[in-house]
């Protein structure tokens, strides 16, 4: 009896709705009562008992609810599993649940958003014991114990029934392969191996009542890795595939879906030549009476399998001849066999016309074969015709045998396709997609097949479980017993055993007239009363009942032997085989009805199933039956899944309504009986199920012990401890590292704890409310005195006052007398000053008026003048004109005389030699254009001289006339007196301030009236600011993203080239015969064509990328070139005027030579190696040594050098070959740190240096290389960031979340129950070197900071990289947070945000100005989650306070957290559904995306700043001689 069945304690009664329901203990339980007192939700009631056998099961700790692990529960039982799966699946909406070495997974029914690539991401490298239940974690604990042992092959096994899930497990799991596993070299494997999906879901699922996606086959997929661990080749088996679907559905089912795929695709202009129609106009596809399933579009589907069968090498005209083949099974399924006397088929019948087109077959001896069998009798041949329901079965036996070999060809084809070229795979993982355990009212041969390997995987299951229980005591050496499980070998043997089920079946099928009657009577023989398995029902005597280890389940022995035999008749397949149509796609006119195994394939969708009857007397080999055949299959696979490790994952369907997150208990507990959930359960709950470690368990129950613990011994401490604790000896064990305590007695240690704590709590609160009352009254006093003291002080204030009062009165009276008499006296001097000013201004506009009378006369004047000399002006310029016709014209004249007579001359050395015809008519043409050009280019600078001079002496003389007329006016002028100037200077200040005041009036008026507008208009501009602003910004990250892609596909091509170059190390034996050796050729043509189009594809797919980059470039860098050139445009006219007015032109050489001195000259042939010594050669340490802008000065000092002595060609060379040195050292250091800082500094100095035109602008254009360069430095950035990020990864969760830096917490976060690592993944081994902290992710940091510094890169850039590096370590950070229930606890909130971690982080951020450039907002996510963990979170209150404290966290973020928020102690409650749904979600309406992860893969895009450099000399440098390269000269 335990200790915990006492009042208030929660027990498990059984309910014949509920299956189990929760009741609470009203009295005490003592041994020898009949009678429990339970309080249910409906009432009291009284539960009887029979101790100690009756009681019943005792309920886990609240604490408990919902936990990642079903083993790690105080009681292990029944109720407790389904009540955990029942909680984490409606309130959690959490489908995995880990269960010992089972991953169980519920079926949702709905998408959710938990596979993306930030998912695996999350999940990849990680422990499997610390991250919550998902099937990437079952993948990635396969994957990373292969790569751990070596040469361990693995096995994940899913099981379950049709509807739970299994297809899509499969899917994920193959997909996290894909992901994790891919190969280096980016080779085409992964992608086919997800290919496959489609293919086989198409040809071998179909919808069933209980799933829209059932899988009617089994499968079991070896994905093999090589020595890396990448994927190199995939091998596909298949196991008993429903052929019965192809001819008959039941009511709301479907066909595969293949069929209504292409009938849904009829109207495409290739499948017309089929003659289809719509699916309900065919017998094989409209018996369920429901075509089309909600949310599918057929013919999407089929475009996915026709890309997936693409991606795989099946050709387009390949692919045809399989929708031919099935488009002809469609068609034998409507052949109308009549019912008359001679039961003979209709022969015009258009459905049998047709299906014998599409084959190729004599359409009438198809139609006699199909309606007679032919017979031997005493040695004669007999033909007979076959009756109605003969002719039917005999039609439908052949649709199932064209399906079945046609779906084993696929097979074959698919692992030919995925099967590795170069090398064996060293290792694999096998994902088995299987049926599971399967009953229903009526169950025939299919079932018990199903059954049969149900119980084959279940002993294997066992033995396993069994033997993990064994390994784990003797790791830790522990005196053990034989823990007893059920085995089911007794059920095994009756089925496979001699003279078992199958074998009787076998032998009644042998004989020449059984029957399933005779077959049920030698069952009844041969094992009623002598098997326990075995049973016959009372009220049939046709069925036949087997105790399986799931369910007792009850067999009709009708169509057994039918079913077993699957008979096919030889005729209809001797005239298949003389079809006249070539299928390419089978390569041989009979490869799909031969009789041999495909690929030799044991598995029994490759081999035919059953003989082939005729009149002749078969082989032996014709007589293998799909019994004895799925025997030999099943024991494959069973010998490889025992040479494997395996890893379990049980499909559970939560209801039959297919309704999302919606928890039938009955059909759980039903599925989890079968699947062998409970029995892992039993076995673990039979031994030590609470397993801790020392230090685990010296954290939690520490205030249990007596006495001060040291830390060094945990384990002396533990083992004095326990046995005060608990007195029976039996309930726990000491292990080397562990301590082991039996079922219920984590429970018990927890109630110990929390009475200790609560006697604790208790002095506590005694202590602290005597301190509170004495400070309470000490507060009391100091307030009665303070009050005193200010008693007294406010009396003597008011004497003070009253004083002050009467000689303030004194003061007002004096000041108001002065105030009345000054008043006056201003009033009256204000009025004179009035008078006098009216008068002066009256005087003073009478004398501005005059003067503007003058002005105007002056004006009219110049106007005059003015026209006058422009009409003299215009005379002279059109003589001058005419006059340089005239001369041009004669010039012309006399220049066309002369190439007239240069043209005859060429015409007689032509004759002379005609060999010489063409070049010298080229020749002539070119030197013909050019000097047109050079003319037309020469006169153009002629009279742009003249008229630019004339113009000029034209201003010059107006200018020096205008000087004259305004000195003679100036005598003219009369005399004007000292004091008029004055008056006339402040009428116009006057004037000045009036027009100043109206003008202030006239702004504010207007401001006031159109204050509205302005307001829309601002809005408006700053709205389309914003959005042009964020395009710019989003079109910057697509032109990088492509650049990265760009970058990747470069790599990819230039490995895909170093892979064809190197030697294959296949050896080709070609066979004896011709044909054979055809074949063999055949293969290789097919193969190269293969590699031929996947090169030309990948090529493709790099020129278009380019073209792209180019656009992207061109529109991104649009609005700068722009203004650059209309800036230098300005800056070159400006000083040509300048230098036009000021002095005479001069030649281009006296203009440049005194600016451009102190260049480096590079000939030619020096320049590869000036780019090894500066780029490609050099050494990063030497590098680093030298001044960070050497480099980038002296290749532009070449460059200019080049420029100047007008060799644009030599100056865009180098240019050119900078870049590809620059990308040439990025990919051969591709992994090196300072190789990548070193290049992007140089890059981005030599783009600088490149763009600069302040000094001298360049004359050679040099766009397109300086836009090169900038895709240069996005690459080194970002590889430079990959390499940052790369070292960071690893340490990221151990230092932000693991790291226990507080003094006192790290006893606090120990995990609060007795969970234990799961046994089915092997311990990792520990980590060399220090344990991850802040210091060291702050030392990588400090690092990366330095070296950026060193190099003397802009703040903006430093700012920039270290804003990824922040949502780097906040999205991984907050990854594994959101998915680690551990750490959702108040204390590890307190140690990521408040005392330490972010903190210290922020801090360093700050010390270096990097805070402010994005940094903040990128950790802003992590910060907000920690602080929810450390808030309240119980009222409506709270709710408000976590919506508006959490904006940076979207909803989905918010309800993981505060669903996995675990309490630490049993003060804490849990949060609670009703505050998520009501207090928190009600007014919360964020615009967050809908996922739970952020991306871990995320780039923000980089820009970067422009560095004028300073004006440099060859003379100023100070170029090492380590360098080499003296070859360049000085000029």
């Amino acid at each position: 009896v335990h200790a915990a069945e006492k009042r208030g304690a929660n027990v498990w009664v059984p309910d014949p709705e509920e299956v189990w329901v929760c009741a609470q203990l009203q009295q005490d339980y003592r041994p020898g009562d009949q009678q429990l007192l339970l309080l249910l939700s409906d009432g009291r009631v009284q539960y009887p008992v029979a101790p100690p056998v009756g009681l019943p099961p005792l309920g886990n700790p609240d604490i408990l609810e919902g936990e990642n692990d079903l083993t790690a529960l105080s009681f292990l039982h029944e109720p407790a599993v389904l009540h955990n799966l029942r909680v984490r699946f409606l309130h959690y909406n959490s489908i995995y649940t880990y269960c010992g070495i089972i991953l169980v997974a519920l079926n949702p029914y709905e998408e959710l958003p938990i596979y993306g690539e930030e998912v695996i991401d999350a999940y990849s490298g990680q422990d499997m014991a610390e991250m919550d239940p998902h099937i990437f974690s079952l993948a990635e604990d396969a994957y990373r114990t292969m790569i751990r042992s070596g040469e361990k092959n693995q096995s994940i096994i899913i099981s379950g029934e049709s509807g739970s899930g299994k297809t899509v497990s499969a899917k994920f799991t193959m997909r996290y392969f894909a992901v994790v596993g891919g190969a280096a070299q980016q080779t085409s494997v992964e992608e086919k191996v997800l290919a496959s999906n489609p293919i086989m879901e198409a040809i071998g699922n179909a919808k069933t009542i209980r799933n829209d996606n059932s899988s009617r086959f089994g499968k079991y997929i070896e994905i093999g890795f090589g020595s890396k661990g990448d994927i190199i080749g995939a091998n596909m088996r298949t196991y008993l595939l429903e052929k019965s679907r192809v001819v008959f559905q039941a009511p709301e089912e479907r066909n595969y879906h293949i069929f209504y795929q292409l009938c849904a695709s009829r109207d495409l202009p290739e499948m017309r030549g089929l003659k289809l129609n719509s699916a309900e106009d065919f017998q094989y596809t409209n018996q369920g009476m429901d075509i089309n399933i909600p949310g599918v579009d057929d013919a999407m589907e089929l475009e996915h399998t026709r890309n997936a069968l693409t991606i795989l090498g099946v050709q387009p005209d390949q692919q045809m001849e399989l929708f031919r083949i099935l488009a002809a099974v469609l068609h034998l399924g409507n052949v109308n066999i009549q019912a008359n006397s001679s039961d003979e088929c209709a022969k015009h019948d258009r459905s049998l016309v047709v299906f014998s087109i599409l084959m190729g077959v004599e359409g009438s001896q198809m139609a006699h074969w199909l309606c007679h069998q032919r017979l031997v009798v005493g040695g004669e041949m007999l033909v007979k015709p076959m009756s109605g329901q003969q002719a039917n079965e005999a039609r439908d036996a052949l649709a199932k045998h064209i399906y079945g070999q046609l779906f084993a060809w696929i097979v074959q084809r698919l692992n030919s396709a995925l099967r590795a070229q170069r090398e064996q795979p060293k290792t694999f993982i096998g994902v088995l997609d299987i049926y599971g355990f399967e009953t229903f009212d009526r169950n025939s041969f299919e079932q018990f097949c199903i059954n049969y390997a149900n119980e084959k995987l279940q002993q294997q299951f066992n033995r396993h479980v069994f033997q993990l229980e064994q390994e784990e005591y003797v790791r830790e050496e522990l005196p053990w017993n034989r823990i007893e499980f059920s085995d089911n070998q007794p059920c095994i043997t009756l089925i496979e055993g001699s003279l078992g089920l199958l074998d009787l079946l076998d032998e009644e099928c042998r004989v020449p007239k059984g029957s399933d009657e005779n077959w049920a009577r030698k069952l009844y023989e041969q094992h009623l009363n002598q098997s326990p398995n075995f049973r016959k029902p009372r009220m049939s005597n046709s069925a036949f009942i087997v105790l399986h280890f799931a369910d007792t389940v009850q067999y009709e022995c009708d169509g057994f032997l039918d079913k077993n035999r699957d008979t096919i008749f030889e005729e209809p397949i001797n005239i298949m085989r003389a079809s006249q149509v070539w299928f390419p796609c089978l390569l041989h006119p009979t490869k799909l009805f031969q009789q041999k195994p495909v690929g030799g394939s044991l598995s029994v969708s490759s081999v035919p199933n059953g003989g082939v009857r005729s009149g002749k007397r078969a082989h032996r080999e014709h007589k293998l039956t799909v019994g004895f055949q799925f025997r030999q299959s099943l024991q494959l696979l069973m010998d490889t899944l025992n040479s494997t490790t395996p890893h379990y994952v049980r499909c559970i369907k939560p209801n039959d309504l297919k309704q999302s997150f919606l928890f039938d208990p009955k059909r759980a507990v039903q599925q989890l009986r079968a699947c062998g959930v409970l029995e892992t359960i039993r076995i673990s709950a039979a031994g030590y199920p609470s397993r801790w470690t020392y230090e685990e368990f010296f954290g939690r129950y520490r205030v249990l012990f007596h006495g001060s613990s040291a830390q060094d011994e945990l384990q002396v401490s533990c083992q004095k401890a326990i046995p005060n604790l608990i007195p029976d000896p039996e309930q726990y064990c000491f292990g080397k590292t562990k301590v082991f305590f039996r079922a219920g007695q984590v429970a018990v240690l927890e109630k110990l704890r929390a009475e200790r704590l609560w006697l604790a709590g208790v002095l506590i609160q005694s202590w602290v409310r005597g301190w509170i009352q004495r400070r309470r009254y000490l507060q009391l006093r100091r307030s009665a005195l303070t009050l005193q003291r200010y008693a007294r002080g406010a009396l003597a204030r008011r004497l003070a006052w009253t004083l002050r009062y009467t000689w303030a009165a004194l003061i007002i009276q004096k000041t108001y007398r002065m105030v009345m008499v000054r008043q006056l006296y201003l009033a009256i001097r204000e009025a004179t000053i009035t008078i006098q000013a009216f008068a002066r201004g009256m005087q003073t506009r009478r004398t501005y008026r005059l003067l503007l009378e003058e002005r105007a006369a002056v004006r009219l004047q110049a106007w005059v003048r003015c026209w006058l000399t422009r009409c003299w002006f215009r005379r002279i310029r059109a003589a001058v004109v005419l006059l340089q016709c005239c001369v041009r014209r004669r010039a012309a004249r006399r220049e066309l005389r002369r190439l007239r007579a240069e043209a005859r001359s060429v015409e007689k050395y032509r004759e002379l030699n005609k060999g010489m015809e063409v070049k010298l008519m080229q020749l002539q043409l070119r030197a013909d254009q050019q000097a047109k050009e050079s003319a037309s280019l020469r006169e153009a600078l002629h009279v742009e001289r003249e008229s630019h001079s004339s113009e000029l002496e034209q201003l010059r003389s107006t200018l020096l006339k205008l000087q004259k007329q305004l000195q003679e006016k100036s005598h003219a002028a009369p005399s004007v007196t000292a004091q008029q100037e004055e008056e006339r200077r402040r009428a116009q200040e006057r004037a000045a301030q009036e027009i100043e005041r109206l003008t202030q009036v006239f702004v504010s008026t207007s401001d006031t009236l159109s204050a509205y507008q302005t307001r829309s208009f601002i809005c408006h501009f700053v709205i389309t600011y914003s959005a042009v602003q964020a395009e710019l910004e989003e079109e910057r990250r697509r032109y990088q993203g492509l650049l990265r892609e760009f970058t990747r596909l470069e790599q990819r091509y230039d490995n895909l080239r170093d892979m064809s170059m190197l030697p294959t190390a296949e050896v080709l034996l070609l066979p004896e015969t011709e044909s054979e050796r055809d074949m063999c050729l055949l293969h290789l043509s097919l193969r190269q064509e293969n590699e031929e189009s996947f090169s030309c594809t990948l090529l493709l797919q790099t020129l278009t990328l380019m073209v792209i980059h180019i656009v992207l470039s061109v529109t991104l860098k649009k609005k700068k070139v722009l203004a650059i050139s209309v800036c230098n445009s300005t800056t070159v006219l400006s000083s040509g005027l300048a230098m036009s007015v000021s002095q005479e032109p001069t030649s281009p050489s006296t203009q440049l030579s005194p600016a451009l001195t102190g260049l480096l000259e590079c000939r030619k042939k020096d320049e590869s190696r000036l780019m090894k010594n500066l780029i490609t050669d050099v050494r990063a340490e030497a590098a680093l040594s030298l001044n960070p802008g050497l480099a980038a000065q002296l290749l532009f000092l070449c460059v200019r050098q080049a420029d100047f002595s007008r060799d644009h060609t030599r100056a865009r060379g180098l240019c050119v070959t900078a870049a590809a040195a620059f990308k040439t050292a990025l990919k051969v250091k591709k992994n090196k740190y300072s190789t990548a800082l070193t290049k992007l500094t140089r890059q981005h100095r030599v783009v600088s240096c490149g763009t600069d035109n302040s000094v001298l602008p360049l004359q050679v254009e040099l766009r397109e290389q300086v836009r090169v360069l900038g895709d240069v430095c996005i690459q080194a950035y970002q590889q430079l960031l990959a390499i940052s990020e790369s070292r960071l990864q690893p340490i990221i969760v151990p230092a932000m979340l693991e790291s226990e830096t507080i003094p006192g917490l790290s006893g606090a976060v120990v995990k609060m129950v007795g969970s234990r690592k799961r046994a089915g993944s092997d311990p990792r081994p520990a980590a060399s070197g220090e344990v991850a902290s802040m210091a060291a992710v702050l030392r990588e940091l400090g690092a990366l900071h330095t070296a950026l510094e060193r190099q003397d890169l802009p703040a903006a850039l430093l700012e920039q990289a270290f804003r990824q590096l922040a949502h780097l370590l906040a999205a991984s950070a907050l990854n594994s947070l959101l998915l680690r229930k551990d750490m959702c606890c108040w204390n590890r909130g307190l140690q990521i945000r408040s005392e330490y971690n972010v903190s210290l982080l922020e801090e360093w951020l700050r010390s270096r100005d990097l805070w402010t450039g994005g940094a903040a907002s990128a950790l802003e996510p992590l910060i907000q989650a920690a602080q929810l963990l450390q808030m309240s979170k119980k009222t409506e209150v709270d709710g408000q306070a976590i919506v508006q404290t959490c904006n940076a966290l979207s909803s989905q973020q918010i309800v993981k957290i505060l669903t996995q928020y675990t309490p630490q102690s049993d003060l804490e409650e849990r949060v609670t559904l009703n505050f998520i749904r009501i207090g928190l979600l009600k007014g919360r309406s964020d615009g967050h995306p809908p996922q739970l992860l952020l991306d871990v893969r995320r780039v923000f895009p980089v820009t970067f700043p422009y560095l004028p450099p300073p004006p440099v000399s060859a003379e100023q440098l100070e170029i090492p001689e380590s360098l080499k390269i003296s070859f360049l000269r000085k000029v």
